[in-house]
């Protein structure tokens, strides 16, 4: 599920009728189900990622100081042969800007930004049982001053 898919759920799901508070205190469960497997499979990815995401550096490390310049190699890794002679200190800035590694990184930015996305959602709904017995305590109360 996307971030933009996410948020749109939410946008429909924060709503709730306030003229049927208790129907809609039957839901929080429900809702706190769909949002904690939504965050669940946020964090598989992201851990998923962090591990390709060291494999890939490992690879790239190999690849930058020239020890993956045999053809199987390279033909595991779809590269060509890496021509230039790296010192050992600058190999973190050449993985760093390297495309593949930064297709990796944005992704665990955004999974992680859903993660975070999810976990305020949780935070609302968990507090979703204190607005609704703050709304019947007022009903409580303004209908027993008329």
């Amino acid at each position: 599920m996307t971030l933009d898919q996410i948020i749109e759920e939410w946008r429909k799901d924060a709503l709730f009728d306030d003229t049927e508070l208790d129907t809609e205190s039957l839901k929080v469960p429900s809702l706190h189900n769909k949002y904690l497997k939504i965050l669940s499979q946020a964090r598989l990815t992201l851990r998923k990622l962090k591990i390709e995401r060291k494999n890939l550096g490992k690879i790239l490390r190999e690849y930058y100081l020239g020890n993956l310049n045999n053809p199987e190699d390279l033909e595991d890794i779809g590269r060509e042969p890496w021509t230039l002679t790296v010192m050992k200190t600058e190999v973190k800035e050449y993985i760093d800007t390297d495309e593949d590694m930064i297709k990796i990184d944005s992704k665990i930015e955004y999974t992680e930004e859903k993660i975070e996305v999810v976990q305020e959602i949780m935070k609302m709904l968990n507090a979703r049982g204190y607005q609704i017995n703050n709304a019947i305590k007022w009903r409580e109360l303004t209908n027993f001053s008329q």
